[in-house]
């Protein structure tokens, strides 16, 4: 048989390959379809313009417009920051797929310019970096410096500072009549903790030259991680408007004479100050971290730590105000353990206090304190649901609207449900730890990249929320209840709208 007869011969042969190929790659095709796996288009948002994507339809408050997205397209989106794509969760189940099955993919950071680049001095410390071999090294320091064993140590001290914020703020309250806005006095006593911890030193009052300092320092810091100054790294034509406007220099003379400058002084100061604290204890354990890597670690503890917790604690003081019923039924358990023990409860016999471990839950499920936490990046695709995540993408979790997801909290999850949290009394640390449908909110972050300090958190609000709660009733001051469904964009942080409310003495 000649080749042309060969081939003749063969046609049919290579054509019902052909066919049986592609008739299996049609049946294969169509069972993932069927199967729903890893074909499902992430949904965008219409609202898009030329270059700049999403950026302008995001308002005042992208929160809120990232969860009017939520509500029309589902539990996940995309949308895009100038040649940045961001993808966006408000499902706990699916964020739990994301960020923790798929925590090695997902647990790195942009390299932005600034909070990458300069205040991170090339991604060092424990909230800015990568998840690499250096951050592993300050993420363990820090968590042995702030064990539960460690944090014991400085109980009676936080307990006196919660009883100073109580007196200032009954004080304050009893000689302005009007009612006072208590957000700066709740900084003092949060950051109070986190620097008796950190550096072994305190402030008496809101008007100490040092404590106006840090805070001016945490409030810029937080202000110029925004995007107001990152616009190169969303829309790189931005770059020759930056270099005219003089941004670098901006960052450059923040970091040179400010951030630098006060947490050098502060480190420097509580090698000598008597008494434990995080310096020594990191000098005294070995851990070798530069000078850099200290710098960060300290610089980033002393703004996570006092921005968050004095944002929570200043709703929950708005939220209270709105409900007098829960305020009396919180006081009334309080009271009934200092009549069996004589004194107010530790840290330890929280559970002795369950409608108040549930209230306090319910506080920040209700009002959540950040915007989308701190983003994450995919380092590469992922498979999650049916849904392909891209490589280089910027995953968020959407706090506002996933903390309001019906599917997961089934029991009126738009309203203020005191008792919501009765029967999962357990700290968020330990919820976290565990299956995601026993974790009361997702304040404190996901998997590898979850808040290395919430115990230290939930210490501290503890004692101040039990203390203020043991001696004051709170009620509407001149200009009527606070007005808990507005909120001000706080860059990282969704603060409460400034408000005025009475502390009075309800022993009276």
């Amino acid at each position: 048989m000649n080749k042309v007869e060969q081939g003749k011969a063969l046609a049919p042969v290579a054509v019902g390959t052909a066919a049986a190929l592609y008739l299996s790659y049609k049946i294969f095709q169509s069972l993932l379809y069927k199967n729903n796996e890893y074909i499902k288009e992430i949904p965008v948002p219409s609202s898009a313009y030329p270059y700049v994507g999403h950026m302008f339809s995001l308002g005042d408050m992208p929160a809120e417009k990232v969860s009017q997205w939520h509500k029309e397209l589902g539990p996940i989106i995309k949308f895009r920051m100038g040649v940045q794509t961001w993808v966006s969760i408000d499902s706990p189940e699916l964020a739990h797929k994301v960020m923790v099955t798929n925590g090695s993919k997902t647990s790195h950071r942009n390299e932005n310019e600034f909070m990458f680049h300069m205040y991170s001095f090339g991604g060092k410390g424990i909230v800015n970096s990568h998840p690499d071999a250096a951050w592993k090294k300050a993420r363990a320091a820090v968590a042995a410096a702030i064990a539960p064993s460690e944090i014991e140590l400085y109980m009676t001290s936080i307990q006196n500072q919660a009883k100073k914020l109580v007196d200032t703020l009954m004080d304050t309250s009893d000689k302005t009549k009007a009612g006072i806005f208590p957000f700066k006095d709740l900084q003092l006593y949060v950051m109070n903790t986190v620097t008796l911890i950190a550096f072994g030193r305190t402030f008496p009052s809101r008007d100490d030259r040092t404590f106006i300092e840090i805070s001016e320092t945490v409030d810029e810091g937080f202000k110029l991680s925004g995007v107001d100054y990152d616009m190169a790294n969303y829309l790189p034509v931005f770059t020759i408007y930056d270099y005219f406007k003089g941004v670098r220099k901006i960052l450059c003379q923040y970091l040179i004479e400010k951030r630098n400058p006060v947490y050098g002084s502060l480190i420097k100061e509580a090698h000598y100050t008597d008494g434990p604290n995080l310096v020594k204890y990191l000098d005294n354990h070995g851990y070798g971290l530069s000078e850099e890597e200290t710098m960060v670690i300290f610089s980033d503890l002393t703004g996570a730590g006092t921005d968050t917790n004095s944002v929570y604690l200043c709703w929950t003081i708005a939220i209270m105000c709105h409900h007098p019923e829960v305020q009396k039924k919180i006081a009334a358990e309080i009271d009934d353990f200092i009549e069996r023990n004589d004194r107010l409860p530790l840290f330890s016999e929280r559970l002795q206090l369950p409608f108040c471990i549930s209230a306090m839950k319910e506080c920040m499920r209700f009002k959540p304190v950040t915007a989308f936490g701190i983003p994450h990046l995919a380092i590469d695709d992922i498979e999650v649901d049916g849904y392909i995540i891209p490589k280089g993408a910027t995953i968020i979790p959407n706090m506002m609207s996933m903390h309001k997801n019906s599917e997961f909290y089934p029991d009126r999850p738009d309203e203020f449900v005191p008792e919501r949290f009765m029967n999962a009394l357990e700290t968020s640390s330990a919820a976290s730890k565990g299956k995601v449908e026993n974790r009361d909110h997702f304040n404190f972050g996901w998997g590898r990249r979850i808040c290395p300090a919430i115990h230290m958190a939930e210490v501290e609000t503890f004692i101040g929320f039990i203390e203020l709660m043991s001696r004051c009733f709170i009620e509407p001051g001149e200009d009527g209840m606070p007005n808990i469904n507005k909120a001000d964009n706080g860059g990282i942080a969704i603060l409460p709208l400034p408000y005025k409310v009475k502390f009075t003495n309800r022993k009276n």
